[in-house]
């Protein structure tokens, strides 16, 4: 009896911790923050129905434990498995304002590829849209930050940015060696024939060079782009960082005069993850490094 009595007054102060935590919380709004558009809005209350505009934003949202707050992603939304029988908003440029409206969010989570315009429309229309438009790690990191004051899950979101942070710390230096840069073609695409790559401004081009690397189209005034074989072979890159099989390049009669092929330094990586600013960036520098070693010694 006497620890039933006990379990009880433990449970009742437990749970009396958590309402003040919660009521805490609802007490710091209305919040002012400013979003990545530069755009200063006020979130009156604790958002409970969450729509996203961009698979990176999605991801963010569920890294955070906001599973069963998130009422509509587009389309392209397809990660964690969770997201994809979510209902969904259309594509992710122009965002579908209709759509949106219909599934009567506190919060839409926009990016920089729904268009300027929709995001205004409906900031007009009293729907609070904060807008995430990062372009580098350390916008990124500012990004999950943001969402975590939005959403209130601010000690998740600290974590989740650390991490980031640690992650592109623990990056093979480059500047300490004594060899040249080696020359890296970033392969992007499913066929040889069709093959982009990932200039300035992209979160492969700031890995590889903060890992001492040099991105052959890193000069190129880019961030997406194509490259011709004769320019790649005249860089003649050590490294190749792809998505297709690396027997695939050795195979080819043009890629297998170049150096990455000759010294089997062709890696295959998940592009999808780098292109999409979201917290699966951890895991993808991780690996990187990894493999940064590799060529190295």
């Amino acid at each position: 009896m006497a620890r039933q009595q006990r379990m009880m007054r433990k449970g009742i102060v437990v749970g009396l911790g958590l309402f003040l935590a919660l009521t805490i919380r609802a007490g710091e709004f209305p919040l002012q923050l400013t979003d990545q558009f530069g755009r200063v809005l006020t979130l009156e209350k604790l958002p409970m129905r969450i729509v996203s505009g961009s698979p990176g934003n999605t991801e963010i949202l569920f890294a955070l434990g906001l599973e069963d707050r998130i009422v509509g992603v587009t389309d392209w939304c397809d990660y964690p498995l969770a997201a994809q029988s979510k209902p969904k908003i259309g594509n992710i440029t122009p965002l579908n304002l209709e759509k949106v409206l219909a599934l009567h969010p506190d919060l839409v989570l926009a990016c920089n590829l729904n268009g300027k315009d929709p995001v205004e429309n409906l900031t007009a229309l009293g729907v609070p849209t904060f807008a995430l438009n990062p372009v580098s790690f350390a916008d990124l990191s500012a990004a999950i930050r943001l969402v975590g004051r939005l959403t209130a899950t601010e000690v998740a979101a600290e974590e989740l940015a650390s991490a980031l942070e640690t992650a592109l710390r623990h990056l093979p230096p480059g500047g300490e060696r004594s060899r040249p840069k080696p020359k890296v073609f970033i392969a992007i695409g499913t066929e040889l024939t069709d093959l982009w790559t990932a200039g300035t401004g992209t979160f492969l081009d700031e890995a590889v060079t903060t890992m001492g690397w040099e991105n052959i189209a890193g000069e190129l005034g880019f961030s997406w782009g194509q490259l011709s074989l004769e320019y790649i072979l005249a860089q003649n890159p050590a490294v190749i960082l792809t998505e297709l099989e690396p027997e695939v390049f050795a195979q080819d009669p043009f890629f297998c005069e170049v150096a990455a092929v000759k010294q089997n330094q062709v890696f295959r990586i998940n592009i999808d993850i780098f292109s999409r600013p979201g917290p699966r960036l951890v895991t993808a520098l991780q690996d990187l490094a990894r493999l940064g070693e590799q060529v190295w010694k």
